[in-house]
């Protein structure tokens, strides 16, 4: 009973205090939540209530205070149904004020607490177009500064559109730039499985045959430079073929032709340089083994002619 008497002198000497301006400078306990809360924080006394009064500031383009009072309605009633429809317009809020990845996370947040939400397959396309516009270079805010966002994030972003809805209609395409973007950071390895799981997981798409054809490039471009260690030019180099007899028609086959000649020319002179180490290492048996690999195997190389002369140089010195 003494406590309760200080708190109401406390008050009173507040008002005492401040006059007018103490209007809301006190705070009252609230037992729906449990907590004592300033009366001008506090939401509305039902999540209905606070929902239309966040829209209401939605409605009128007052961003950032909607955003605000979208929060509480997930905040202080969490298991309502209003929830849900909080959660995604806090990620709307987010993109209006050009947030973008700050709007991703708060949209991701609504997919998986509340996974039955009616709002799923809109937040999976907001999600995806969220992606598009990071990836086609749009900058995302924070702390009021701009940036551009790094791949990490728009990867981060389009494997959630997959996992989320792998049956969408965004799925495809949004696998296909992660192995873009793993192709831009130089994850050969990383960017060729991305684009498998599409022949796989999507052989009937559109860009089903543009994956098969990306995964040649990159193995291409992964293959090392070294002339002793090309598994996986050689692997490349099946790649195209592979693809050229699965797609003659296809309009890439000129450039998917022209990467594998350019692969053969790298093959053929890492075998020669092979050779011509064991030749002057005087070891001509073994030098005869890569310099007729070239001439059996790599005949179009420009490398072939020389490859074909030394050899028949070693073989005739072999036999006196």
């Amino acid at each position: 009973m003494r406590y309760k008497l200080y708190i109401i002198i406390i008050i009173l000497l507040v008002l005492a205090a401040f006059g007018e301006n103490a209007a809301f400078a006190y705070w009252i306990w609230t037992p729906q939540t449990k907590k004592w809360i300033n009366p001008r924080y506090a939401p509305k006394d039902t999540p209905k209530e606070q929902l239309l009064y966040s829209m209401d500031l939605f409605e009128a383009k007052d961003y950032k205070k909607a955003l605000d009072e979208f929060k509480k309605v997930v905040s202080y009633y969490p298991r309502s149904e209003s929830a849900a429809e909080a959660q995604y317009y806090i990620g709307r809020c987010q993109e209006e004020l050009q947030n973008y990845y700050q709007a991703f996370l708060a949209y991701q947040e609504g997919v998986e607490k509340y996974p039955f939400s009616q709002r799923l397959d809109e937040t999976v396309k907001r999600e995806y177009d969220i992606g598009e516009k990071l990836f086609s270079g749009e900058k995302v805010k924070f702390i009021g500064m701009s940036f551009s966002a790094t791949p990490e994030q728009i990867i981060e972003i389009f494997q959630k559109v997959v996992s989320d809805a792998p049956y969408s209609e965004y799925a495809p395409t949004a696998q296909y730039k992660i192995g873009e973007l793993y192709k831009r950071l130089g994850f050969y390895n990383e960017a060729i499985e991305a684009f498998q799981k599409i022949t796989t997981n999507y052989p009937d798409s559109a860009i089903a045959d543009d994956a098969k054809y990306q995964v040649a490039i990159c193995a291409a471009s992964g293959s090392p430079g070294s002339a002793y260690d090309q598994q996986l030019t050689a692997e490349a180099i099946k790649k195209f073929d592979e693809y050229v007899k699965a797609n003659p028609d296809s309009v890439k086959v000129k450039e998917a032709q022209k990467e594998k000649g350019e692969l053969i020319e790298k093959k053929a002179r890492s075998l020669y340089s092979i050779a011509h180490f064991y030749e002057r290492r005087g070891k001509p048996n073994s030098a005869i083994i890569y310099y007729d690999d070239i001439v059996n195997n790599f005949p179009s190389s420009s490398i072939a002619p020389s490859a074909m002369e030394r050899a028949e140089t070693l073989k005739k010195k072999s036999k006196r």
